[in-house]
This record gives C-alpha cells, sequence and structure tokens, in this order.
C-alpha cells in the first residue's frame, strides 16, 4: 500500500475519527467547537483502549482481535458523534466564521512558531533510548499478532508479565493503530505522524485553557498561547519537565501524559469541579482518569491527585457532598488499577 494512501488512513484514523467521536460530549453545550470535539474524542478513545486492551491481554487474545474490536467500536462512537456535530453544525460553522474575522495578531505569531515546531519534530526525528521498549513492543506485536507477550529487549515470550507496563499498554495503542493506517510501520507512526497529531493536541489543551483564563480577551488568549509555545521550545534546561518531554518524545505514553491529558484533565477538573454547574458530564471526568492510566503507570497515581486537589478546592468553595462522591468515583478506575499493580507486583 503506498506511503499516500496510508497517509489519508492516518489523518482518518488520528483526527477525523477523534474529531467525529468527541461530538457527542457537545450536545448539551451552547458553545462547542471542533477542537474542543478532537479533545474529548481522544480522551473517550483512549479510555477505549484501555478497557479493551487489558481484557484481551489477559485472556491472551491475538493482536488483531483487538485491532477489529477497537476498529468497530470506534467507528461506531464516531459516526454517533458525528451526528451530534451535524445537528450543531450551523452554530459551530458561525463560531468559526466569527473567529476567523477577529484573529489576534499573538494568535497568528503562536500558530507559526507551532507550526515551526511540528516542522522541525518530524524533520528532525530524535532518536530516544526509551524507545528500544516502547516501539520494539509495538512492533513485536505487530509481528507476532500477540498482547504484550514478547520481549522486545530480546525476541522471547515473557516468562510473567511486566507489572511495570502492563496496566498502561500504550505500545499496544500505537500498534493498532499503526496496523490500522494500511501497515504503516510503528517506528514510522511514532516518529512522524504521532507528533504532527499530538502536538496540535497539547496547544488545543492549552487553547481552552487560555479561554477559560482570560475569556472574551482575545490578544490576551494569543499571548498566552505565545508563551507556551515559546517556554516549550526553551525546555531543554533540563530532561525531566513537560516542555522538554514534549518537544523530545510526544509519541512515548508518558510524554504525552505530561505534555497533554495532565492539562486536560486540569481543565476538565476546572469546568465540572470549579463550577456549581458542571459544563461537562461526570462521566467524562471519569473517561478522563482512566485515558491517563492508558498512556503510562504514572497516569494511575498522577491523575486521582490531580482530581483530588481540586476536588478538595471545591469542597472548601461549594461544601457540596454530592461533588465529593462523583469526584471519587471518576478515580475509581485509577484506584482500582493502582491495587491491581500492587497485586500483580
Amino acid at each position: 500500500m503506498g506511503m499516500a494512501v496510508k497517509g489519508i488512513l492516518s489523518l482518518f484514523w488520528l483526527v477525523l475519527i477523534p474529531m467525529a467521536a468527541g461530538g457527542f460530549w457537545g450536545k448539551k453545550r451552547d458553545a462547542y467547537s471542533l477542537g474542543e470535539s478532537f479533545l474529548m474524542g481522544y480522551i473517550l478513545l483512549f479510555a477505549l483502549s484501555e478497557l479493551l486492551i487489558l481484557p484481551l491481554l489477559f485472556a491472551g487474545a491475538a493482536l488483531h482481535v483487538l485491532i477489529a474490536v477497537y476498529g468497530v467500536l470506534s467507528i461506531a462512537m464516531a459516526l454517533w458523534g458525528g451526528f451530534c456535530l451535524w445537528k450543531k453544525r450551523t452554530e459551530i460553522f458561525i463560531r468559526i466564521r466569527e473567529g476567523c474575522h477577529k484573529v489576534s495578531p499573538y494568535l497568528g505569531a503562536a500558530v507559526l512558531l507551532i507550526g515551526i515546531q511540528i516542522y522541525v519534530v518530524v524533520r528532525y526525528a530524535h532518536m530516544d533510548a526509551d524507545d528500544a521498549f516502547y516501539i520494539g513492543a509495538a512492533s513485536s506485536a505487530v509481528h507476532s499478532d500477540t498482547i504484550f507477550s514478547i520481549n522486545p529487549y530480546t525476541g522471547m515470550p515473557y516468562p510473567s508479565l511486566p507489572s511495570r507496563y502492563v496496566l498502561s499498554p500504550f505500545p499496544v495503542f500505537l500498534a493498532v493503530v499503526s496496523q490500522l493506517c494500511g501497515g504503516l510501520h510503528p517506528a514510522i507512526m511514532a516518529h512522524t505522524v504521532f507528533p504532527a497529531v499530538f502536538f496540535p493536541m497539547v496547544y488545543l489543551v492549552f487553547w481552552q485553557l487560555g479561554k477559560r483564563w482570560f475569556p472574551k480577551e482575545k490578544n490576551a488568549q494569543g499571548i498566552f498561547l505565545l508563551l507556551t509555545a515559546l517556554l516549550n521550545w526553551f525546555a531543554g534546561y533540563s530532561i525531566y519537565n513537560a516542555g522538554n518531554f514534549q518537544m523530545i518524545r510526544i509519541w512515548q505514553g508518558k510524554a504525552l501524559l505530561a505534555a497533554a491529558l495532565l492539562p486536560l484533565l486540569l481543565y476538565l477538573c476546572l469546568n465540572i469541579l470549579m463550577e456549581k454547574t458542571p459544563t461537562y458530564p461526570w462521566i467524562l471526568l471519569g473517561a478522563a482518569n482512566l485515558a491517563c492510566c492508558l498512556l503510562s503507570s504514572m497516569g494511575v497515581l498522577l491523575a486521582p491527585l490531580v482530581t483530588g486537589c481540586v476536588l478538595l478546592l471545591s469542597l472548601i468553595r461549594f461544601r457540596d457532598g454530592k461533588k465529593l462522591v462523583y469526584g471519587i468515583l471518576c478515580c475509581g478506575p485509577n484506584l482500582v488499577l493502582g491495587l491491581a499493580y500492587l497485586f500483580i507486583k
């Protein structure tokens, strides 16, 4: 299959499907953009992946079974969400037209800088030592048609499941989407396609945060996004911060967790826990916590910490026991996986 066809399939599975799938969450929101739909769609798809991969992994299922089930369910969710977006098409088009007439020059500068970052990361791909495991695990899964059963360091079957990685199987997600995209090699998917998709995802998260913190101030929103891009560009003063992880290895689950999912989780917490009437459904907060678990074992711990901190502030502000109960339930998947990790360990 030609690279052009694989590129089109990558656009379909990694951009159009998430954007359509996220349309379901905008049914009850007055202002819902395609950018929000894209972000919420990835929360849904990451959470779905975690729910599918773990049972099939422990059942010893083949990778092609997982690919088929994920493909069918994601298309079904995209059709449902796309129908919801279609019903709101007039409002979406009006906001797009109005936004094009009121573009801040700072936003234009930020978009230009982000475009340069994407070009640099894709054109001059960094080869990270951790790829020996992450991309190796995805390649081993593809070539053996198994789910996390081959040690990428040796090529031999695991004598026992790798407890550090098994509950956060993001390399398996890489293997699945690489095969859905026409059999694109996992290394090409990770180093070339993922950065082109996940960089805009990161900055869409910060754009949403900017709109919340600076409502009706277009210049302030643009300046915030521009400063965020600049800080990430010069994040090389340490190898342990989110900006460096984003610029160097965004295709790894732990980098995507730090750069995108935890800020997105914070955004949802602000809109659900810190509002008297939540502007997003509670189930989306639970799905976001579960999505963090897919990316890295640190997500199992850090996601409920972020949720818990904002929940504490919410209790101080509203003194609402209902929010406490719902907030704890949203962290339920992380608590279950944390206990499972201790049991496997």
